[in-house]
């Protein structure tokens, strides 16, 4: 019998449901709300409120993401290696949101034991609940490669996600307030544990949606790569590496949003704003704002960007205005509308460089698969979620490092009160130095990966035009072999 296949070429056919689309972007949502109430807030949260020093708390910090870091290619073999009738992916996106709700709700818990066990449990729950992100993270963003063949739907869908992942991590800039100064009444040490409970379990449910509302469709090998298959792949996959790099090396640029707390409650401190008292939770609304609108602008308008100028003038151009905006605080000085001016700047910036890294490593997937005719979505995938755990375990460890060298004062306990302490002029020096000068110099190397990144361009399109030939070719010898078997039957 003779297969009909049909002639609509992959690239230009359209795979994703509204319903596919609106579950990775909500799930997503719910996946970063939890990431981004723990970027953002879990450093300030175990030296202001839960009170563990700085030092014990950046080794943490540095120990428990770079064990996350080397978990991830190992779960990325792992998901390489699955094949059940779900998927490759969403086996383990449909067991996950339990055990990560309760792994959040932990962190933010406030056990009322000696200071030994204090650190203890902290230790334990934040290595545990990193395992726990590991094996949701890393075949969520697996599923950005094989949800759709289509190298245009999928920059789109990929785009329009980022833009619902965004408000998701925002969020917790105005969850953290309205639990600590509306519902507990200023009382950090209530309105944490509240919050924490709150995202974990809304979270995680919105995470479900990875697992109910999506599908794989790439044709997949018919072997999974071996560890060490794997890695040589990675020796092939150049656009995978440089994207890696780049970011590593520039992990320092957010520094002032890690940081945002800080520069809330003892650079600018309680303040009034037209008429109105602003606590320093909900004075980092204001100062975060100007960076997660800007990076939301950034987000939304990537595409158009995208038919303009190529992935590496982007992140040439996104590097010369990062460092044009911190150079300006730093003309300027410590002034809440220069800070917000700064944060606008930086913010647009780091909204077009996050926005394209999601697309380019969903790229260096059809990369490899383009060289080698083997697709790695885990293995490549999970040196993404390895990437933003490093860039997040160098940068918690930077600050925790600076806030030792600066000689930060950490607040005291009298009786059920936390009491912030006086900061010195050498300390406050130092906290606008970490929102200055060190994210300047990320946004400098950051760039320099890029020189070296080629997947751009007339060899872009020229790999993702004979993928779809190999694929219609694959999927033409798929249904003879299915014909064939039914011919023997009869």
């Amino acid at each position: 019998m003779e297969n009909q296949v049909s002639s609509m070429n992959i690239n230009d056919k359209k795979y994703l449901t509204k319903f596919n689309i609106a579950s990775f972007a909500l799930a997503g949502f719910g996946q970063n709300l939890i990431i981004g109430v723990v970027n953002s807030f879990i450093l300030f949260f175990y030296t202001d409120v839960y009170l563990l020093g700085a030092g014990a708390a950046g080794i943490l910090m540095i120990v428990a993401r770079v064990w996350d870091a080397l978990n991830d290619p190992i779960m990325g073999t792992i998901v390489d290696k699955t094949k059940t009738k779900r998927g490759k992916m969403r086996p383990y996106l449909m067991v996950i949101p339990i055990p990560l709700a309760l792994s959040t709700i932990s962190l933010f818990l406030i056990p009322d034991i000696s200071y030994t066990w204090k650190v203890v449990y902290a230790y334990v729950t934040y290595i545990l609940w990193g395992m726990i992100y590991t094996v949701c993270d890393v075949p969520f963003w697996g599923l950005a490669s094989v949800m759709t063949p289509n190298p245009k739907e999928r920059i789109s869908f990929i785009s329009f996600s980022r833009l619902i992942h965004t408000i998701g991590g925002a969020l917790p800039v105005l969850i953290i307030p309205l639990f600590v100064d509306v519902i507990a009444k200023g009382d950090n040490a209530k309105g944490f544990p509240m919050a924490g409970i709150a995202i974990g379990i809304i979270g995680a449910a919105l995470f479900s949606l990875s697992y109910f509302g999506t599908k794989e469709r790439c044709t997949k090998t018919e072997k999974a790569p071996t560890l060490k298959e794997c890695i040589k792949l990675l020796g092939v996959n150049k656009p995978l590496r440089q994207v890696v790099l780049a970011n590593v090396l520039g992990f320092m640029r957010t520094m002032p949003v890690v940081s945002s707390m800080y520069m809330a409650t003892y650079i600018i401190g309680p303040t009034t704003l037209f008429g109105i008292d602003f606590s320093p939770t909900m004075l980092n609304i204001v100062i975060v704002a100007g960076w997660g609108v800007a990076g939301y602008i950034g987000m939304l308008t990537t595409p158009l960007v995208c038919k303009k100028i190529n992935y590496k003038q982007i992140y040439y151009i996104s590097s010369v205005v990062g460092v044009f905006g911190c150079l300006l605080l730093l003309s300027i000085g410590p002034k809440l509308w220069a800070i917000m001016l700064c944060m606008l700047i930086c913010g647009l910036a780091f909204g077009y460089t996050s926005n394209i890294n999601y697309a380019m490593i969903a790229d260096s997937v059809d990369y490899v698969e383009w060289k080698t005719g083997k697709r790695n979505e885990g293995v490549t995938v999970s040196f993404q979620t390895l990437m933003n755990k490093l860039m997040y375990a160098l940068q918690t460890g930077l600050v925790s490092l600076v806030l030792i060298i600066i000689k930060f004062v950490e607040p005291v306990k009298v009786g059920d009160q936390l009491i912030t302490q006086q900061q010195s002029d050498y300390t406050l020096k130092g906290f606008f130095f970490m929102i200055t000068v060190i994210p300047a110099i990320g946004w400098l190397v950051s760039a320099i990966p890029m020189k070296f990144y080629s997947f751009i361009g007339e060899e872009r399109a020229l790999a993702h035009q004979e993928l779809g030939k190999m694929r219609e070719e694959r999927l033409a010898k798929e249904l003879s072999q299915e014909n064939d078997c039914i011919l023997n039957e009869e």
